[in-house]
């Protein structure tokens, strides 16, 4: 999910980038997704992928076949050796299009991306550019990915800043199938496949009531808003309601005004509210201290999730963002009040909207239009 924004005095402590393990000398063609094709392989490697492709026969792709055409021929596991071990790439069918993942070890992944991440397919390579980090500001830090297929497998490249930099991470070989042999088999296999095709289809179809449900229940976790690669269990937050700093399950309301309710977990500060899409909770909203106080407010005929900041004497800060959509932001609106000379008590307060300088009528207007709707969740 993305975090929102807040244009304020206070800074907003940033997660840093994970490392993506240790690259290689690259192999293969790389690709300038705005631009043309750099060449940086050999001749020995070209005539030795002209022999692959003719051996292969079927293997060769044709120019005209589409996305999910390679995509539906790649589907499969995939291993390779990694720093904890075994790590497994995984291209997999949904609801929704195709699931590509990399699980460096059982409890941690490089990058959980599907189709909308791929940004081009050509010559045998698919070119991910996947969100790894989002800031509160609304930037996205993205790392590129290359996936380099051929009958042997498939080669994936990393780049931090473009796909031309990518450097080889790691050589993945598909795991065989176990083949059984007579009908009696064949059958049950089938039953087997059809069954678990059955259970997947139906957690695909998951609405988002039941994903909160299972998110409070513990048994998925939600994604971290400020780093999409991270994700956690309700678990994981202090649910004791004899500390005063605990956390508690509150209702669920839809706050991006999409017809479909998000749930608030009450908490310091005001909590944290989450969304569920695509099959998955994610954060939407999360208070950080005194100069992040989260609520939401009925404004206009519309939900929006407002933030205040009071951390200093003479001075209110308030900023609301109105959502249709969990991950589409439509309107933003900044107001409060602060000394006029912060030197001088005195000296009176002056009231500003989005920027501009308004009367104090007008400001308290606004404020009892929407405090009179606004709803803690402390």
């Amino acid at each position: 999910m993305k975090k929102m924004k807040m244009a304020m005095a206070m800074g907003v402590i940033i997660l840093m980038l994970s490392a993506c393990g240790q690259a290689k000398n690259p192999k293969g063609t790389q690709a300038d997704v705005t631009g043309g094709v750099t060449e940086i392989s050999d001749g020995t490697k070209e005539v030795q992928e002209t022999q692959n492709d003719e051996a292969a026969g079927s293997v060769n792709r044709n120019p005209a076949e589409s996305k999910d055409d390679v995509l539906e021929s790649l589907t499969g596991e995939y291993s390779y050796l990694s720093d904890d071990g075994t790590g497994r790439l995984s291209i997999k069918k949904t609801f929704y299009g195709y699931d590509i993942s990399d699980y460096e070890s059982e409890s941690s992944y490089r990058f959980l991306a599907d189709s909308s991440n791929i940004e081009t397919m050509k010559d045998d390579r698919i070119y991910i550019k996947y969100p790894e980090q989002a800031f509160s500001d609304g930037e996205t830090v993205f790392g590129y990915y290359v996936l380099e297929y051929d009958i042997n497998g498939i080669d994936v490249y990393y780049g931090k800043s473009s796909f031309d930099e990518a450097e080889l991470l790691y050589h993945a070989t598909k795991i065989a199938e176990t083949m059984t042999e007579g009908k009696a088999s064949d059958i049950s296999a089938n039953q087997q496949e059809n069954s678990t095709q059955a259970v997947e289809k139906a957690d695909l179809e998951r609405t988002a009531e039941e994903l909160l449900d299972s998110f409070i229940d513990g048994s998925i976790s939600a994604v971290v808003s400020m780093d999409l690669t991270s994700a956690f269990y309700i678990s994981d937050l202090n649910m004791d309601a004899e500390e005063g700093d605990s956390f508690s399950v509150g209702e669920k309301v839809d706050l991006d005004n999409d017809g479909e309710n998000e749930l608030i977990v009450n908490g310091p500060y005001g909590g944290i509210y989450f969304d569920a899409r695509d099959n998955k909770v994610y954060e939407f909203a999360v208070a950080e201290g005194t100069a992040l106080v989260l609520s939401y407010t009925y404004y206009n005929g519309a939900v929006w999730i407002m933030y205040s900041n009071k951390s200093s004497a003479g001075f209110e800060y308030y900023h609301m963002e109105k959502y249709e959509g969990a991950d589409n932001l439509v309107a933003e609106m900044n107001f409060g009040e602060e000394l006029v000379d912060p030197d001088n008590a005195e000296a009176g307060l002056k009231y500003t909207l989005n920027g501009t300088e308004i009367s104090c009528d007008e400001y308290t207007e606004l404020c009892s239009r929407i405090f009179a709707a606004e709803v803690n969740t402390n």
